[in-house]
């Protein structure tokens, strides 16, 4: 293919070459024209040159194109005949020799490549093309310095963000090769928080690794560099910084863990106890923190408030020490998040005392029966009751709990020294027996317990007590005299009333020990006859009487109590039988038959027997008055 080829001038030439050169550029003309109609050998010529290099740089020289030993007469003939030709700008190019060098450092990344034509004049065309190798001489640059990300601190790990990639004007290995992330800021020992994901050429990626928390590092400053393939490489940074969004992931969290105050009982509705304070690490409403006592946990009768805004405990009710000693308060912080975070701590206020309380006093009787009762029997130093005392002004940290009594004094006034009080402990005494008690002199005694605190001013508190003495079964029945006598008809019928006897016991009337029951003891035979009533006393015949057979009767009357064990007395009874026209006279014989002589002297004795009446013998004896006259004498044997 004929190209046309234009005259041109060759700057740089050796004495006459400005004006050689302009002849060839007069001829090419006509040598085209010449040439028009054969056919010229063309020979392809290429070059290359380094960008960068310094002026008259040697590139090549024209005849390494032509065939071997072809030199050509009177030089080159150029296409570039213009000094406004881009070839001959950048390149001299001398036509006598063919010789190539650099006008300028070239730049590639301007022209990466040049041709030109170049004939003899025999004809023969040698096509030019220069090239100008790449060299690293830019470094990857991004489209801007710095730039700003904004990450939500809720982004999940493994979210990417895409970032501009550098560009690089050189070519192949020394364009932009990789990236690398340099983060700033961070602490030591801690795995990173993002990584750089790319592709050649792109995308380039910020892949977050962990969850961010902005109230550790609000932001995150990070360096993107970029490298070339040159050696040494060429890099460019790009500064990315990563500024986290807040988001309302963090609770109020609370200056302590719990909150410990003391107020007086006396202390007036309104006033301050504390004052709380939670912080939230969030930004704005997320971060706006309020306050409010939890009812359904705690203080549903309401003896606190706290205010929303400051946090400060206040007091809305008198307080009772001794009703609450302590009272503990759950205390919530609330964010003014969307879903608001929340939580609580607790608050405990102890109640200080005031000495408005009397003390205590309270007994546990020790006495057999649990009651205020002791026996007669008891020994001195023997326990009656356990008297505790306490004052609920002195209670301790428990709630509910009262003191101990170790700061009351305890008194007994009264029992003229019959009993005594012993201290055991602190608040702890024992009632004692002092000395001999004896219910039949003195059955009740009372007693005061005196207990005084050790408040300014003290209290005092008194405890009456009735203490009665027991009975205890030292008395014996007694019978008004030992020996009773009687007497009853035995004519009698069986059941009558012969006498009643009466025994007294001193013990305790309406108890077993003063309740006396009545035996008799003695004969048989006596005892078949007599009964007692055990309760009353009362001596009656059993069956009927025989004066004749048992004229007296001897028995002992034994009174014996109901005490365990029980004791008795006994007292002696005569009853004498007397005698009733109850049997008539009995002879031994029916007929009595004597003899007297006629003559017999005035007194003498006719006969004599004896007639029985009951168990009772009489002597009849008859004697002689005057002549026959008979006269009896009864005598009783």
């Amino acid at each position: 293919m004929a190209r046309r080829l234009r005259a041109g001038r060759c700057r740089g030439g050796q004495g006459g070459a400005p004006a050689t050169g302009r002849a060839l550029a007069l001829l090419l003309p006509l040598w085209l024209c010449a040439a028009g109609g054969s056919t010229a050998p063309v020979y392809n010529l290429s070059l290359a040159v380094d960008e960068g290099l310094p002026a008259e740089t040697l590139v090549g020289d024209i005849r390494a194109g032509l065939p071997p030993g072809a030199d050509p007469p009177g030089g080159f003939l150029l296409s570039e005949g213009s000094g406004e030709s881009a070839v001959l700008a950048d390149f001299h190019v001398q036509p006598e020799t063919g010789i190539i060098r650099t006008a300028r450092r070239l730049d590639r990344e301007r022209r990466a490549r040049y041709s030109f034509v170049a004939a003899t004049l025999r004809g023969e065309v040698v096509q030019v093309e220069i090239a100008v190798t790449d060299v690293n001489d830019h470094s990857p640059r991004f489209p801007k310095d710095s730039l700003q990300l904004n990450i939500s601190e809720l982004s999940p790990p493994g979210t990417a963000f895409r970032l501009p990639a550098a560009r690089d004007p050189d070519a192949g290995g020394f364009g932009t090769q990789g990236y690398a992330l340099l983060e700033e800021g961070g602490a030591a020992g801690e795995p990173p928080l993002f990584q750089l994901r790319y592709a050649r050429p792109e995308p380039l990626e910020l892949v977050l690794l962990r969850r961010l928390d902005r109230e550790r590092a609000d932001v995150h400053r990070l360096v993107v560099e970029a490298w070339d393939g040159g050696s040494p490489r060429r890099r460019g940074r790009l500064r990315v910084s990563v500024r986290v969004l807040d988001e309302n992931d963090n609770a109020p969290a609370f200056s302590r863990g719990e909150y410990r105050a003391r107020l007086r009982e006396d202390a007036p509705p309104g006033t301050a106890v504390c004052r709380l304070r939670a912080t939230d690490p969030d930004l704005g409403a997320n971060g706006e923190v309020r306050y409010a006592i939890n009812r359904r946990q705690s203080d549903p009768d309401g003896y606190f408030a706290v205010e929303e805004r400051s946090g400060v405990l206040r007091l809305r009710r008198p307080l009772d020490r001794e009703a609450r000693a302590l009272h503990r308060l759950v205390v919530e912080a609330r964010d003014g998040g969307a879903q608001p975070e929340v939580s609580s701590v607790l608050v405990s206020v102890a109640v200080l005392d005031v000495n408005d309380n009397r003390p205590s006093i309270r007994l546990l009787y020790l006495t057999e029966t649990g009651g205020p009762r002791v026996s007669e029997g008891a020994r001195p130093g023997d326990y009656v009751a356990r008297v505790s005392v306490s004052d609920a002004d002195e209670s301790g940290d428990e709630e509910g709990a009262e003191g101990d009594g170790g700061g009351i004094a305890l008194a007994l006034l009264g029992g003229d020294g019959a009993f005594a009080l012993r201290a055991a402990g602190a608040g702890v005494f024992f009632l004692c027996v002092a000395g001999p008690l004896d219910r039949e002199s003195r059955d009740l005694y009372e007693l005061r317990l005196v207990a005084t605190d050790g408040g300014t001013p003290p209290l005092s508190a008194e405890e009456p007590l009735l203490l009665r003495v027991a009975d205890l079964n030292d008395e014996t029945p007694a019978f008004p005299q030992p020996h009773y006598r009687a007497a009853v008809s035995e004519a009698a019928s069986p059941g009558t009333a012969v006498l009643r006897l009466s025994a007294s016991d001193a013990d305790e009337p309406g108890s077993p020990n003063a309740e006396v029951r009545y035996a008799l003891e003695g004969d048989a035979a006596a005892l078949a006859l007599l009964r007692i009533d055990a309760r009353s006393g009362a001596v009656s015949t059993r069956a009927r009487l025989d004066r004749e057979r048992q004229a007296a009767l001897e028995l002992r009357v034994v009174a014996r109590d109901g005490g365990v064990p029980p004791r008795a007395a006994a007292c002696r009874l005569s009853v004498r039988v007397e005698d009733a026209n109850d049997n008539e006279p009995r002879f031994a014989r029916a007929v009595y038959r004597a003899r007297l002589p006629e003559h017999a002297a005035r007194g003498r004795r006719l006969l004599q027997s004896v007639a029985v009446i009951g168990k009772e013998a009489y002597v009849i004896k008859i004697f002689l008055l005057e002549k026959l006259d008979v006269s009896l004498i009864i005598e009783e044997e």
